[in-house]
């Protein structure tokens, strides 16, 4: 799975709907996720706020993210629809992205050995991502990543607990 530059068309529909709702309860829409897992295809509306998500806020919209992804002409493809957290480990999926994860503490993994870097799997800090290309540190030193090259992020939770609970 490389970084993704956008959402697909019904993640897009989803985002532009679900946005509103998101915000006017004071969380952020971190991730609108389509797939397919099995036979369902599941649409994911992950959501943060700096004191972590409960099952309360959750519950809190997700009537009104229900309704109103009901009346959205991608209902039909969608089996499942779940409102969630983003998580302590969550997904670095798409580039706009990157700029809130500066910082962080993350699991990368890439698709080839890249220069700089031990092994295709590091845990390490992002320190900068200037469109093309991010930069990592870590007891390897500094490594500079095209985006590319990145199968996968995660924020590596345990690491970073002290500081989400500090925002």
């Amino acid at each position: 799975m490389a970084l993704a530059k956008g959402y697909n068309a019904v993640e897009a529909a989803a985002e532009r709907a679900v946005r509103p709702i998101v915000e006017s309860h004071g969380f952020t829409l971190w991730d609108v996720v389509f797939i397919k897992e099995g036979a369902a295809w599941y649409l994911r509306i992950l959501i943060d706020k700096p004191e972590g998500i409960s099952i309360d806020d959750c519950t809190s919209i997700d009537g009104l993210i229900n309704a109103e992804v009901d009346k959205l002409d991608i209902v039909d493809r969608v089996d499942y629809l779940e409102v969630g957290s983003a998580g302590l480990e969550r997904s670095v999926r798409r580039t706009e992205q990157l700029a809130l994860s500066l910082g962080r503490r993350i699991k990368l993994r890439t698709y080839k050995l890249c220069e700089g870097l031990p092994e295709k799997t590091v845990k390490c800090t992002l320190t900068a991502y200037d469109g093309g290309k991010i930069t990592v540190s870590g007891d390897f030193g500094t490594a500079d990543i095209a985006v590319s090259d990145i199968s996968a992020i995660n924020y590596d939770d345990f690491d970073d607990f002290d500081k989400i609970m500090e925002e």
